[in-house]
């Protein structure tokens, strides 16, 4: 099958205070805190309709995308793809179906339609029309609410302020549309768009406020256009809330991760051909869950076992390198939402993946920059390819071959041995 890959190129990410693992000597090297671990954030989903265009789906709609835990919804992937350490929680209001975490606005005026191409003009034209949206929903919201350290200022851990605006998603179409808005998460630099409501300010750039901001359809053709999918909210709550970087390249292009990880191509991932791109995103790889500390790497040596990632049980193994680098090996098998996989080859039956991560490139440095994956040959997060590499080579999503297995590649060097056929649990040796 063709390996068609949208990338969500946001290289202005404003990532505040990003955190991280530890290095092989145990002790971590980077220069930002660790990201506060929490069960569970608040959101509030904010529908924006204008009058030339406006919200197709309802607020019980949005609700379940958002908040729901069946198949192909935000919760449900974000359950998985944390075993359970994480969701979101639906935010208090009293518009439309209270409390049931979505509100709706509308902005006497015309859609902004802006390509973000020329990003001065796109803040002058999207951003105030975010700000009017929340000074609509102040009878509606006690924001002073979820100041939960009383310091005049919502953060994204306090409560995600994430944005739907009626019309297209530009990342969808890889270009800007009409009545089109690309998605990203970013903050206000401009005061003039940071409002005060209920005693405290919300999404202001010094006080770490934050906002998400999405085209509510995908896909312009009249007979396929769709409610956005999954995918692309995932990345960029990846962001806001967790802070994670782009681990495509964010530089050249070339395919940083491809397709084996939510902060990378997996986020157009689909199981079939006649699935919607996005809507079955790949998990995040092993070291954003460890930077999101939902796992607990183990040290280990001898026979050992890897379960998969859409298990409770998943495991991953952490071999050090140096005092600044280790690989991190995960089972990667066709279950749960890596059944999006699929993207590789139009076929996927699963394998162990091998991370070398370089922690002098997981510095605020980087971060800030969203710069991490885009020196091609020494990547902060790299996946070690098991045959001839094509992600960087070919600027793809990767291939199935690259991953180790019996049936394809059993060994890597002589630190990883005697790798078994791919399954719901693989076994390896650890030399």
């Amino acid at each position: 099958m063709s390996k068609l890959i949208m990338f969500v190129v946001t290289s202005f990410l404003f990532l505040g205070c990003s955190g991280g693992g530890s290095g092989g000597s145990g002790e971590p090297i980077l220069d930002i805190p660790p990201p506060v671990v929490e069960p569970s954030i608040p959101m509030l989903g904010i529908l924006i309709s204008y009058d030339n265009v406006a919200i197709t789906s309802s607020q019980a709609s949005w609700s379940n995308k958002l908040f729901g835990k069946n198949d192909h919804e935000l919760n449900n992937y974000y359950i998985e793809a944390s075993h359970e350490n994480f969701e979101f929680t639906k935010a208090t209001e009293n518009d439309g179906i209270a409390n049931d975490g979505i509100v709706s606005v509308h902005l006497s005026k015309n859609h902004p339609n802006t390509d973000m191409d020329n990003f001065t003009l796109f803040s002058t034209n999207v951003y105030p029309d975010l700000k009017s949206a929340l000074v609509a929903l102040d009878g509606v919201v006690d924001f002073s609410n979820y100041d939960e350290n009383a310091d005049g200022h919502i953060t994204p851990n306090e409560l995600l302020l994430t944005f739907i605006m009626a019309g297209y998603e530009d990342a969808y179409e890889g270009h800007h549309v009409t009545n089109g808005v690309w998605a990203h998460q970013y903050c206000m630099t401009s005061t003039s768009n940071v409002p005060t409501l209920d005693g405290v300010t919300l999404m202001g750039c010094p006080n770490e406020g934050n906002f998400a901001l999405f085209g509510e359809r995908h896909d312009t053709t009249p007979s396929n256009t769709h409610d956005a999918t999954i995918g692309i909210i995932a990345h960029e709550l990846g962001h806001s809330a967790f802070h994670l970087p782009d681990l495509y390249n964010t530089v050249e292009n070339t395919g940083g991760i491809g397709y084996f990880g939510l902060m990378g191509a997996g986020t157009w991932a689909q199981q079939s051909s006649s699935e919607q791109p996005g809507n079955t995103p790949t998990h995040f790889c092993a070291w954003s869950k460890y930077y999101n500390g939902w796992i607990t790497p183990k040290e280990v040596s001898g026979s050992t076992t890897l379960t998969e990632t859409s298990s409770v049980n998943y495991d991953v193994i952490k071999i050090p390198i140096n005092a600044t680098s280790y690989y991190l090996l995960e089972n990667r098998n066709n279950s749960g939402y890596d059944k999006g996989l699929y993207m590789l080859d139009g076929v996927f039956g699963g394998g162990m993946a091998i991370w070398k991560i370089d922690e002098t490139k997981l510095t605020s440095y980087y971060f800030d920059n969203n710069t991490v994956n885009a020196d091609t040959a020494n990547k902060a997060v790299d996946l070690v390819e098991a045959r001839p590499g094509t992600i960087d080579a070919l600027a793809d999503g990767g291939d199935e071959d690259a991953l180790f297995y019996l049936e394809n590649v059993s060994n890597y060097e002589t630190i990883v041995t005697n790798i078994s056929s791919r399954g719901s649990v693989m076994g390896l040796n650890v030399n």
